[in-house]
Order: C-alpha cells, then sequence, then structure tokens
C-alpha cells in the first residue's frame, strides 16, 4: 500500500529570513580588491548548502565570496549564508580547474522548503537578486548549485512547478544576455532523519529535461556513514559533494 503523502501549501505572507541570521565578516575574513571581470557561482537551498556541514581546511582559497558589495577570500563558514559551521562551497572551489577565481553567492538557509524559494515576496530570493544585480555590472554567472529537498520529502508537493516559478522568479526584472547562458547542477537530495524519497527524487531529475540543467546523485546517494547526524553531512560526505559537483563544472567547462 503506498504511503499517503502529507499535503503542503504555499502560505500567503511569506517568511521572514532576518538577516542579522546570516554570517557576517568578522576578523577572520580577509578583504579582497577585484578589479577584473570574474565568473559568478551561485550556491543556495537549505542547510546542506549552508553553513551546517563538516568539511577539511581549505583556508587558503583563492577563490571570493561576495557580501554586501565587498569581497572576501573564501572561508568557512561561508558569509551570507546560516549555520554555524561549515559549507560545502570552499570544498567544491578547492577542486575546480581554474586558472581565475569564482566569486562565490552563498545563501543557503536551513529548513527551507521549496515553497519559500518559490514565493512571490521571498526574501531569499529577493537578497540573492539584490547581490546579483551588483555583480552583473562587470561579472558574469556561470553556475548555480542547488542543494534543497529535504522540506519536501514525502509532501504533495508539484517541485517541478514550483522550482519552475522559483527560477523565473530569480531572475526576472534582471536584464542580462548572459543569465541565459548560466548553468544550474541539481542535486538529489530529500534526506534529513527520513527514508529517501524517490517520487521527489524523480521530480528532481525531470528538471534536467529543460536546456543548461544537470542532475547529480549525490546527495541522496549518502548513507549515514557520510552524515555526523541522520541529516547533515561529515568531512567524508561533504568531499564526495564537492567531487561530484566540481568534476561536472570541469568537464563542462572543458567543452569551451
Amino acid at each position: 500500500m503506498l504511503k499517503k503523502r502529507r499535503k503542503t501549501s504555499q502560505s500567503k505572507k511569506g517568511k521572514k529570513f532576518p538577516s542579522r541570521e546570516r554570517i557576517q565578516p568578522d576578523k577572520n575574513k580577509t578583504r579582497v580588491d577585484v578589479s577584473s571581470k570574474r565568473d559568478i557561482i551561485i550556491l543556495f537551498g537549505q542547510s546542506n548548502s549552508a553553513n551546517s556541514v563538516l568539511s577539511n581546511n581549505y583556508s587558503r582559497s583563492k577563490h571570493l565570496n561576495y557580501f554586501n558589495k565587498k569581497f572576501y577570500r573564501l572561508s568557512n563558514p561561508v558569509l551570507g549564508a546560516n549555520g554555524d559551521k561549515d559549507s560545502v562551497a570552499p570544498a567544491i572551489a578547492a577542486k575546480l580547474k581554474s586558472k581565475k577565481p569564482y566569486i562565490f553567492l552563498t545563501n543557503g538557509w536551513g529548513g527551507t522548503s521549496i515553497y519559500d524559494w518559490s514565493h512571490p515576496n521571498s526574501m531569499l530570493v529577493k537578497y540573492i537578486k539584490r547581490n546579483l544585480k551588483d555583480l552583473l555590472k562587470i561579472h558574469r554567472l556561470k553556475y548555480l548549485i542547488w542543494i534543497q529537498g529535504e522540506s519536501d520529502n514525502n509532501t504533495d508537493v508539484d517541485y517541478i512547478r514550483q522550482f519552475n516559478i522559483f527560477r523565473d522568479n530569480l531572475f526576472s526584472g534582471i536584464s542580462n544576455n548572459q543569465l541565459q547562458k548560466a548553468k544550474w547542477i541539481i542535486t538529489q537530495t530529500s534526506i534529513c532523519g527520513n527514508k529517501r524519497d524517490h517520487v521527489l527524487n524523480a521530480q528532481q531529475k525531470k528538471l534536467a529535461q529543460r536546456d543548461k540543467v544537470y542532475i547529480t546523485k549525490v546527495t541522496d546517494s549518502l548513507d549515514i556513514n557520510y552524515r555526523f547526524d541522520d541529516c547533515h553531512f561529515n568531512k567524508f560526505g561533504t568531499e564526495k559533494i564537492a567531487i561530484e559537483i566540481s568534476k561536472i563544472i570541469n568537464k563542462l567547462n572543458n567543452k569551451k
């Protein structure tokens, strides 16, 4: 007998995501001046895209983290995302075969559903758009890495429809020809203290039917041995995710 899926709906009023909960620069962050054109990578989604995983030390990264109109050396915890641990961003960056440093715009937020991102008044999307508009004056959006789905496990959400609304909202009002050339890397993600949701995974895989969308086997392919609890990734899990995502980016870069 099929398990009945939990009913969900989008609230009329969007949730608030207080700026004070985002990681802010401190004395451990190094400011960097950037004058020449760089490629941008956006990393967003739920807690496993935020500062909620464990990671090896990548403090000597050449890559950059953008926050509040300033550039910083990319290091853990990443700026703009919430959480009190590490991010997968520095691990991904360390494996990129690129001569020039990438700019990482990081906005992962723990516990968010696809509805929080597709809401017409989403504060999460507004944050990205505000920063992206500033960056696109000089720089170019190249990749968007989306790690989300745990909050939508075993729900009746039409994930494809909500994701497409979110995607359209993200790019609306931004006049830049490069946006349509940017590539999405989307993980199959649903596990967080529960069983893998194959129905949700199937919807995530179908997103690859759109042009310039690439689906990974991670994160649901990683069992409890790669997590420090039953949800978030330990150093081994973070490495696995970083290897697979960076492999896609490096392969796409080689197609130039």
